[in-house]
């Protein structure tokens, strides 16, 4: 599983519930909403109440629902479709027990002609930093110094290509190599809960 399909589901673990409740009738109205404010059109006042009248079904639900459905759609688009191939994708939502029925139509739209457009529209609404498109390591042992004759340090030399061209060679001792993935776990947990929607933020 590629490392997007990997933070997707671990945003989404504590939504297992409410995804395996989410039925087909309810979805394409949410993923319709979805759509229109990534595309940034405009969105009446009171949608989601609106939907929970007419599907008879509780306020929270729908929010929650909706919260799920926006966070997979954004979530995918921030990735190549190449990254995220859709077999995976399938599994993926398929291991959170979502319905083969909600995940057809999940794919249609993230796979879909309307893929190019709804990146763009998204990029128009958060602003997309360089990527890492590869990252190279090694792992070199220091035997001895000028000053030491016996070391035995190990050190981790990395190389990142980004999106962009740009090119990072840095090395790193075992110690910080451990405090940079800590830092980017605590970084990655804490933009998910910045973007999981307000509850009530369609009323």
């Amino acid at each position: 599983m590629s490392v997007a399909l990997t933070q997707l589901t671990h945003s989404l673990s504590n939504k297992t519930k409410y995804i395996t409740e989410l039925k087909k009738t309810i979805l394409r109205p949410l993923i319709q909403l979805a759509v229109k404010s990534i595309e940034q059109e405009y969105i009446e006042d009171g949608i989601l109440d609106r939907i929970s009248e007419k599907y008879n079904l509780s306020q929270e639900n729908v929010d929650e629902w909706y919260s799920v459905v926006l966070k997979i759609i954004r979530t995918h688009l921030r990735y190549p479709d190449s990254i995220i191939k859709v077999d995976d994708f399938k599994k993926c939502l398929q291991e959170l027990n979502m319905e083969n029925e909600c995940i057809e139509d999940l794919c249609a739209v993230l796979y879909g002609q309307k893929r190019p457009l709804l990146i763009t529209n998204l990029s128009e609404k958060i602003k997309f930093y360089p990527t890492i498109k590869s990252c190279r390591w090694r792992i070199d042992i220091t035997i001895s110094t000028s000053v030491l004759s016996r070391v035995m340090e190990p050190t981790i030399l990395m190389e990142w290509t980004l999106s962009n061209g740009k090119k990072y060679l840095f090395e790193l001792s075992l110690s910080k190599f451990h405090l940079l993935r800590y830092t980017i776990s605590t970084l990655l947990l804490k933009m998910y809960d910045l973007e999981e929607p307000p509850q009530k933020s369609i009323q």
